[in-house]
């Protein structure tokens, strides 16, 4: 193929995640279907994953099947040959991804109908077993019809048929976001090794104010923390709790989210839920403030002032005293410096770990040209109760999550069987 060697460049530049799977992309005549192309290379960036495409006729007007050729490196099927090749692509694939999913492509799909290379893909993957996602567009009116309504739950109760929500404005049914596309690839192929599990995760920065408009806070992102949520949920449905301080990300869809401000009402939060709930794991990946301002000033402080003087209280720690409440929670907390010698980070980390009864520390070093706060990507050391070292990274930040939930499974399946 004239495209392959543009694509071997990116493939697996971003993760693992995606590593030798093989998706069939199916695109329909929605207008959307500009964006597709986008979404495809960065299913190639994640792991590699080899993309397939078939587009429908009306597809294939809105998009020439040349772009498709260029983003993925791989034949573009419009038309079905005597190779049959929604047979020996489509049931032989790892996932295949409808996007858009028109509200007319879906109907076929619910109803049996297979008259494009899409809708005969579909059908034989939910013959064959081959998990199916649908990313519905189209105009608010439609995804409103109680009929596409119906479609919709037929092909969802049927299992292996999963939809990403589109956004809905200006009266759109709009493609969801690229990267929720990839993530909810990426969540359908992921191992499912954590049913039934329960876990606690603390995200994002706290908010200390010190008068009305004006607070201290971490440069803290919630990446972490979103990231360790969607693959807990997405490896067989573990149930997530979700303590997040003020962060500009969207919430992993389906955990379930308490948001709060300041570092006191994060510590209530996550110490009154250990309490009354049963965690099997907590991951603290927060970073709140350790402390908070003594008397905050009411209303606006005044800009005429020369000097003010703001006197900060060490705040109680989650990850010190989580354990206290709930002493059969598996927990994993992080331990971030800057501009220390790994020795001393590795002594540091051990010694507020041993404060807290942790049973695994991540401790990483954050600043200038390192991974950490907003980043994409991370590295970790990781320190267990007899100090044994590993290092993970730098890896995405969704990968690195999959490495510690593996680590941790590892851990904890003796147990089981003790």
């Amino acid at each position: 193929m004239p495209f392959r060697e543009d694509v071997e460049l990116i493939r697996g530049s971003k993760s693992r995640l995606l590593q030798g799977k093989r998706i069939a992309l199916a695109l329909t005549g929605g207008i959307s279907i500009y964006r597709v192309p986008d979404i495809a290379r960065e299913l190639i960036r994640h792991g590699g994953a080899d993309v397939t495409t078939f587009m429908s006729k009306e597809a294939s007007e809105l998009l020439g099947p040349r772009v498709m050729e260029w983003a993925t490196g791989n034949p573009v099927y419009v038309e079905l040959s005597g190779y049959a090749e929604h047979v020996n692509i489509c049931t032989t694939a790892n996932a295949v991804v409808i996007a858009p999913a028109t509200a007319n492509t879906i109907s076929k799909i619910a109803n049996g109908i297979g008259d494009t290379s899409v809708t005969l893909c579909a059908m034989t993957a939910l013959g064959s077993g081959v998990p199916l996602l649908l990313v519905p567009a189209m105009n608010e009116s439609m995804w409103r019809n109680p009929v596409i309504k119906t479609n919709i739950e037929k092909l969802r109760n049927l299992g292996g048929v999963r939809f990403v929500e589109p956004v809905i404005e200006e009266g759109k049914a709009k493609l969801a976001p690229n990267q929720e596309v990839v993530d909810s690839v990426i969540d359908l192929l992921s191992p499912r090794d954590m049913v039934g599990l329960s876990v606690l995760i603390t995200s994002g920065p706290t908010h200390e104010y010190i008068d009305a408009t004006k607070y201290i806070t971490t440069p803290s992102s919630g990446l972490t923390g979103y990231h360790f949520a969607r693959e807990a949920m997405a490896r067989g449905g573990a149930r997530v709790t979700l303590i997040e301080g003020p962060v500009g990300i969207s919430d992993p869809p389906g955990a379930e989210i308490y948001r709060v401000k300041s570092v006191l009402e994060m510590y209530d939060v996550a110490i009154k839920l250990v309490s009354k709930r049963h965690y099997d794991l907590a991951i603290l990946t927060a970073a709140p403030l350790d402390f908070y301002v003594k008397d905050r000033v009411s209303g606006k402080l005044s800009s005429d002032l020369d000097k003010v003087v703001i006197e900060l209280v060490q705040a109680p720690k989650i990850a010190r005293d989580l354990k206290k409440f709930s002493p059969s929670t598996f927990l994993i907390a992080y331990k971030a410096e800057v501009g220390i010698t790994e020795e001393e980070l590795i002594n540091k980390t051990m010694r507020r770990a041993s404060e807290g009864d942790w049973d695994l520390a991540l401790a990483h070093l954050v600043g200038e040209g390192r991974g950490g706060f907003g980043t994409e990507r991370d590295e970790v050391l990781v320190l267990g109760k007899d100090r044994v070292i590993r290092r993970i990274g730098p890896l995405h930040k969704r990968e690195l999550a999959r490495e510690v939930l593996s680590l941790y499974l590892s851990m904890i399946r003796p147990r089981a069987k003790s």
